[in-house]
């Protein structure tokens, strides 16, 4: 009778800290807390100077839908609060070590990416800021294609994280204030930096490509 008692007492227990999770939960939220990851960002409506047909556009694309789901992003920029300006991107491939033979034996992957942030007026929210991001990856000549799979395999982990830094970036509290100080003061507060409707064509990115580990113009 005793272990009987017991089997039913437990469900109980269960159920009330159930419900007891739940009331906190309710509470943290009302009490203006977010889900990690979730950052919403000032702007109403953003244009992202980004190619769409890129892996790496279309992440951040997805991205930012994710952490400001209110925030329309728009086809042109003429329509937008905020303008995202990718400014240059570029892969490097260089050797950091070589054996007793002079073959390499590890090369280091990089990826520079500079943007900008600009409100409609050609005002800089976030100037031209590179983030840079590096690994080191060894390698065995014997094996070329099977590197050649990991280089790129190792270069879309690195974009991956060069999104999640870019979005950390747009959705700093910095850039709330910079955006809202700038909507206080009005357009006529500050000369406008950049020109928010005119692409900068000398600047168009290439598509980024895994360097040839048998050119050594790419090595270097």
């Amino acid at each position: 009778m005793h272990f009987a008692g017991q089997q039913t007492h437990l469900p109980r227990q269960s159920w009330l800290l159930r419900g007891a999770c739940l009331a906190l939960f309710m509470l943290l939220t009302a009490c203006g807390f977010a889900l990690r990851g979730v950052t919403p960002m000032p702007f109403e409506r953003m244009y992202v100077g980004i190619p769409d047909n890129t892996q790496f556009g279309a992440d951040v694309r997805r991205a930012l839908r994710a952490a400001s789901p209110d925030t329309k992003l728009v086809e042109k920029p003429k329509e937008a609060q905020a303008i995202l300006q990718q400014v240059s991107d570029s892969r490097t491939l260089r050797e950091v070590s070589l054996n007793a033979q002079g073959r390499v034996e590890s090369y280091e992957l990089g990826i520079n990416y500079t943007f900008r942030l600009i409100d409609a007026e050609g005002r800089a929210l976030i100037p031209d800021t590179t983030l840079s991001i590096y690994r080191e990856m060894p390698y065995d000549d014997q094996v070329v294609q099977a590197k050649q799979g990991q280089i790129e395999t190792l270069f879309k982990a690195m974009q991956r994280d060069l999104v999640s830094r870019l979005l950390r970036r747009i959705t700093a509290p910095d850039v709330r204030k910079a955006f809202e100080n700038a909507e206080e003061r009005g357009e006529n507060s500050q000369v406008p930096l950049f020109d928010p409707n005119q692409p900068q064509q000398q600047r168009v990115p290439t598509p980024w490509q895994t360097p040839s580990v048998t050119d050594p113009t790419n090595v270097r």
